[in-house]
């Protein structure tokens, strides 16, 4: 990643400092004047530079953000190069990844439904691995099903299950929306809900089990709560009541390059004790998108408001089992607990290991609190 890269920057604590420059991609310790520079106290870096900070001081995107960590001189540099400050953090937190042998492989089955549908007619990509009930899984916002595959690989609920991935219009490998320009994607709460149950007609599921985190999480649940006739319920991991802080004017930057900015803008919110080969994926699958695609779904996701559905979710509506990631710094455990405490036929599990990306960065183990939510939702199948 820092093929090419000339940056110069410093890191400042109360007792020491280091400068830092990158020249062509090559690491030189002793740097020129700073184009900007991080300050924080002993004690924060003393935390972020651990090998396993506590959930929270993982992040230097939110620890600048929150003002943690001071950032002076040129935002749009740091903006540029905040990859750059994320490798040699991990690098000094002296954890080295651990070799990585898929469990099993890869067997999803590929295929296209022609989805009409309100947000436009596109050509949709579905992936289905497994046999069984139904579980409809939906990526977060900007990415794509790939996320899915390290569930298949590395547990077994595809032995009791059959997981079928589905990408929106213009994600991952479904084609963009029929007679559209670029850069006209638009979703909102109501479009994406009507998304889901033409899709999953298109497929000729019936009743299956949503699954999604994030963005999708919101989703799942405003699917349930406008179409409960659709759907057995729902499992929604890193969903609040609403969400109001993850857009920013970088993400549709041009003087930035949305392959690296929008990964790292996503990447500190998972545990760094997550498993790196999935956390690499996670970071790849951003970098994948299409230029302000991520933007667009965030804008989606911020028209998100449990109050607009929670009248239509009873004690007889679909169960919906909440999961939370305490790494997440976007959506914390406690606004699921409290999203959970508003729908009257649902449940809550916080996950205290994982974080905003359970299913992506450490599915072996998401696999045992998503089997957990599964069997709550068909317990309480009214």
């Amino acid at each position: 990643m820092a093929t090419s890269s000339t940056v110069s920057f410093t890191l400042v604590a109360d007792t020491w400092r280091s400068s830092l420059q990158f020249n062509e991609g090559r690491l030189q310790l002793a740097g020129g004047i700073p184009q900007f520079t991080l300050s924080a106290s002993d004690k924060t870096w003393d935390e972020v530079l651990k090998p396993n900070p506590a959930p929270g001081m993982q992040s230097i995107v939110h620890l600048t953000r929150t003002g943690s960590i001071t950032l002076t001189g040129a935002a749009v540099e740091f903006d540029r190069h905040i990859h750059l400050v994320r490798a040699v953090v991990e690098a000094l937190r002296g954890r080295t990844a651990e070799a990585f042998a898929p469990r099993r492989q890869l067997r999803a089955r590929g295929e296209y439904h022609r989805v009409e549908s309100t947000v436009g007619t596109a050509d949709i990509h579905v992936e289905r691995c497994g046999t069984g009930r139904p579980i409809v899984a939906l990526a977060t916002a900007g990415s794509s099903s790939t996320q899915w595959h390290g569930l298949m690989t590395e547990s077994d609920i595809t032995d009791h299950f059959e997981l079928i991935t589905v990408d929106l219009p213009w994600h991952g490998s479904s084609s963009p929306t029929f007679g559209s320009a670029t850069g006209d994607w638009n979703l909102t709460p109501e479009s994406y809900s009507r998304f889901i149950v033409d899709a999953t007609r298109s497929i000729g599921l019936r009743a299956p089990i949503l699954l999604g985190a994030s963005m999708a999480g919101a989703a799942v649940i405003h699917a349930v709560a406008t179409y409960p006739e659709d759907f057995s319920g729902a499992v929604a991991a890193q969903a609040g009541p609403r969400v109001r802080n993850r857009a920013t004017p970088q993400l549709r930057a041009t003087d930035i390059d949305q392959s690296l900015f929008v990964p790292e803008w996503t990447y500190g919110l998972m545990n760094p004790e997550s498993p790196a080969e999935f956390r690499k994926r996670v970071w790849w699958g951003y970098s994948s998108g299409g230029h302000g695609l991520y933007a667009a779904d965030i804008n989606s996701y911020q028209q998100w408001d449990i109050d607009s559905v929670a009248d239509l979710l009873g004690h007889d509506s679909p169960h919906i089992a909440l999961l939370s990631g305490r790494y997440d710094t976007t959506v914390t455990p406690e606004a699921s607990q409290a999203l959970a405490k508003s729908i009257l036929n649902s449940s809550f599990c916080e996950m205290p290991e994982l974080g905003h990306f359970p299913h992506a960065e450490n599915p072996a183990r998401f696999a045992d609190y998503l089997e957990s939510a599964v069997e709550r939702v068909l317990a309480h199948r009214p």
